[in-house]
């Protein structure tokens, strides 16, 4: 019987397109030198391994770089790592109680919406950048240090840990960044070194005046980016001559569960929706030894992965909605803690889904306080550019979720070095038949990366 491996795949991409305010006289492009392209063609804003990229590129002189190297070794303390991750974590619950107002069922990663709006960020001046630091939950007086930590958190983020074993599945976890630029307009140089030492974002130069053109380039690197799951993630229309600047994150994840479903436990059972009515799922079954917690309010239990320091861990409350609606940083955080602390004998049952978003964030976004970004009569990105001739005309974000409980040939290992000396002390009976929020997080340094909720089939 041919196995296959089980694969968890995330996807999402963000957008941010930056448009002029008032139409501005071309002027030469003082950021980047023409003859400035990567040693042998290769783009350094790409994951780890490197995709491909499309074959025809608009033009021979698209791919530029900012003079800034990577740095691929930053100067970062655990300390900052988790205090960076916190702020991440407490963004992710703020725009999860926004986008949870959109009916249906949600994935979205609060990580690389917070990282691309850091990119923002330093470009960003005066209120503009202050409204910005406070919807991200950052302090002002770290300066340009957010940025150090940034890099740092995805590189902690994206290693393999040193006990892999050699049967695992590797897990994946790549991030890739990117500036598509108007081939005639200025930007100031501190700015994209700003974003190619700490984020590894390549500076591409397009022609906006040909936004067609443009919009196919870019969905181009999107797709090469997520293994072609998300396309057209810039729709028709939506890039015009004013555009001068796309500032584009991609995130990809695939890990295999450290505990197997086994496909042939998976049968129609009912799931219950929020209006008492019913519908019927692939409901997938697994015994295991594990983290989780069964109370009068809610419950939740955790799920590793194999091949790296991440896990899922699933929430189903008893009142959805009181739950949501009342969801902070604080409350997440205290919920993962005491899942740490659970071990237990678990009996689960929970659906097989697949789950899709895509939507624009501005409104969102609005609502946490990042107005004058939004407005171009008040928006001010003069680090980017000298001037104040640009503001945030769209935050595209698009996601893609797949869960399924298919075979791996590996043998199950602990990826993440936890160990018990004892037998479990409690035993639940867990069967997700109703609406539950769930996340992907980092556990050295609890950073969701995921987060989302399932509703209906």
């Amino acid at each position: 019987m041919k196995k296959t491996y089980r694969l968890i795949t995330a996807i999402l991409t963000l957008s941010i397109l930056l448009s002029a305010c008032v139409p501005a006289s071309p002027q030469e492009p003082t950021a980047t030198n023409p003859s400035q392209t990567y040693p042998g063609g290769e783009d350094p804003s790409q994951p780890y391994p490197r995709s491909e990229e499309p074959t025809e590129p608009i033009s021979q002189e698209t791919d530029l770089i900012g003079a800034a190297a990577y740095i691929t070794d930053p100067s970062v303390s655990d300390d900052h790592l988790e205090d960076h991750a916190e702020d991440i974590n407490e963004f992710a619950v703020d725009l999860y109680r926004q986008l949870a107002k959109i009916e249906g069922n949600l994935i979205f990663s609060p990580y690389s919406v917070f990282q691309a709006f850091l990119m923002v960020y330093a470009g960003a001046d005066a209120e503009t950048r202050l409204e910005i630091a406070d919807a991200l939950e950052i302090d002002l007086d770290d300066g340009d240090a957010v940025h150090q930590w940034m890099n740092g958190l995805n590189q902690r983020l994206t290693e393999l840990p040193d006990f892999l074993n050699e049967d695992d599945q590797p897990l994946v976890f790549n991030v890739a960044n990117a500036l598509w630029a108007q081939k005639d307009y200025h930007f100031e140089q501190a700015f994209l070194d700003k974003l190619s030492a700490n984020y590894n974002a390549g500076l591409k130069l397009v022609d906006f005046s040909d936004p067609e053109a443009a919009r196919q380039m870019i969905n181009l690197w999107v797709a090469a980016q997520t293994n072609d799951k998300i396309k057209d993630l810039i729709p028709e229309g939506m890039l015009d001559e004013m555009t001068r600047m796309v500032i584009t994150n991609a995130v990809y994840f695939k890990g295999a569960w450290q505990h197997r479903f086994d496909e042939k436990d998976t049968q129609k059972a009912p799931f219950y929706l929020l209006d008492g009515s019913q519908a019927e799922v692939d409901m997938m079954s697994n015994h295991f030894n594990g983290m989780a917690l069964v109370d009068a309010s809610l419950s939740a239990v955790r799920l590793p992965y194999e091949g790296g320091n991440y896990a899922m861990a699933l929430i189903m409350p008893a009142d959805f909605e009181g739950f949501e609606s009342n969801l902070d940083e604080d409350a997440l955080e205290a919920i993962l803690e005491r899942l740490t602390g659970m071990y237990a004998s678990v009996n689960l049952e929970m659906p097989r889904f697949t789950t899709e978003s895509s939507f624009s964030l501005s409104e969102q976004l609005q609502t946490l306080g990042l107005e004058q970004a939004f407005d171009p009569n008040r928006a001010d990105f003069s680090a980017m550019t000298g001037q104040k001739d640009l503001y945030i005309s769209d935050a595209i974000h698009k996601a893609f979720i797949d869960v399924n409980e298919e075979g791996t040939e590996a043998a199950a290992a602990t990826a993440v070095g936890i160990s018990t000396t004892s037998m479990p002390t409690e035993s639940y009976d867990i069967s997700l038949d109703r609406p539950f929020i769930y996340v992907i997080y980092e556990q050295t340094t609890n950073t969701i990366v995921f987060m989302g909720r399932f509703v209906a089939p």
